[in-house]
């Protein structure tokens, strides 16, 4: 009877431990959900504008030529910005990229209209980037905004570089 007893205890401590063991490893969760309706807009209120037609544009490319040793100055470019909208949007510009920085020396952005300078840029130490946002405000609003460009190039310089900028604007 001993045996059957202590088998019998060892097969309810062997049952006992199972049970702690799966009420331990045991987890309940939570499933919470959202939902996201993304709906396609041509351009958002503050963006591009092409000076040739007047269109909105969410994106464009530039081309100029540079010099070594060289400031060259584009006092108005292809493009300029276009706060569409009757209220004022915050805005923010950042450096995003360079290639061939040997050609840099230094750069300067500017935007401005014929009352305000809204945002400017020097950067004399190419290639470091600063990549933080530099906050604007398109205002008066509607209105156009100029985009001015200095490039200075290194005596040195030839090929090509390119600059890549980012304009982000609210959600509006």
């Amino acid at each position: 009877m001993k045996i059957s007893f202590r088998k019998s205890l060892k097969l309810i401590v062997l049952l006992i431990s199972s049970l702690l063991i799966a009420t331990v490893s045991a987890t309940a969760y939570v499933k919470l959900q959202w939902t996201i309706t993304a709906t396609v807009a041509p351009n958002p209120k503050v963006c591009f504008v092409k000076w040739s037609d007047g269109s909105k544009q969410n994106t464009f490319d530039y081309a100029v030529n540079i010099f070594p040793s060289v400031k060259t100055i584009d006092e108005n470019i292809t493009h300029g910005v276009w706060n569409w909208n009757t209220a004022a949007h915050v805005t923010y510009m950042s450096w995003y990229s360079l290639t061939n920085t040997g050609n840099i020396a230094n750069l300067n952005v500017t935007v401005y209209n014929s009352t305000n300078t809204l945002y400017s840029q020097y950067w004399s130490s190419v290639p470091s980037l600063p990549t933080s946002w530099v906050q604007f405000n398109p205002s008066p609003s509607p209105g156009n905004y100029t985009i001015w460009m200095e490039i200075t190039a290194t005596g040195g310089a030839s090929g090509s570089s390119v600059f890549t900028f980012e304009m982000k604007v609210e959600n509006p």
